[in-house]
């Protein structure tokens, strides 16, 4: 356990290694750009073509918070994670923000780290539009996610349905309900968005 702590510590000493090497070009690996890459033998480069902030963090397999922090746009278009501190395992870069969000799975076995492609996990901010009167359709725009979570929610934050699908599409009948603003928060377990809507008869 004191070694454990004692890596934590190291990881967060070295780890905002910002603009190492030359910035390349985005390939739109991931949402909205992003792309993670194996830079060294146990370093992540993080490319970003965005303007906003983007959350990220490092989250261990027991889904403890290694590392929580915010990357703003520099003009390297990179940012290098050095996590030579941390011991053989699983771990997950994730990053996002209000309009996407990504898990990206890593593992640290011997001296080296592997990012498998196949462990890419991501979210965009999905639209909840009207098909009919005070009928809504959910679009989830995902890739590697199993399923996904609705709550609805009245204008006094009253839950007034729940349901999960899979896929990317579901449709909600809400005309059983009175007139006023709802919340539809979407998503899966490790990122929900909200979208407002209106029923009117």
């Amino acid at each position: 356990m004191k070694q454990f702590r004692l890596s934590i510590a190291v990881l967060l000493s070295v780890w905002s290694l910002a603009g190492m090497g030359d910035a390349k070009a985005d390939n739109g690996a991931g949402a909205n750009g992003v792309k993670i890459e194996k830079s060294e033998q146990k370093k992540v480069r993080f490319y970003t073509q965005t303007a906003t902030p983007i959350d990220v963090a490092i989250i261990d397999a027991d889904g403890n918070m290694l590392y929580r922090g915010v990357i703003s746009r520099n003009k390297q278009g990179s940012t290098s994670f050095n996590l030579n501190g941390l011991p053989d395992g699983q771990y997950f870069l994730t990053a996002g923000n209000n309009a996407w969000w990504l898990s990206q799975g890593l593992t640290i076995k011997g001296n080296a780290l592997n990012i498998d492609e196949s462990k890419l996990q991501q979210v965009m901010e999905p639209t909840v539009l009207a098909y009919e009167k005070n009928k809504f359709e959910v679009n989830l725009p995902a890739k590697n996610v199993e399923e996904a979570n609705v709550a609805i929610y009245d204008a006094q934050n009253v839950l007034v349905q729940t349901d999960s699908f899979k896929g990317t599409a579901r449709r909600f009948d809400l005309s059983g309900l009175p007139d006023g603003a709802y919340t539809f928060v979407v998503g899966p377990n490790q990122k929900q968005f909200s979208t407002r809507v209106a029923i009117k008869h």
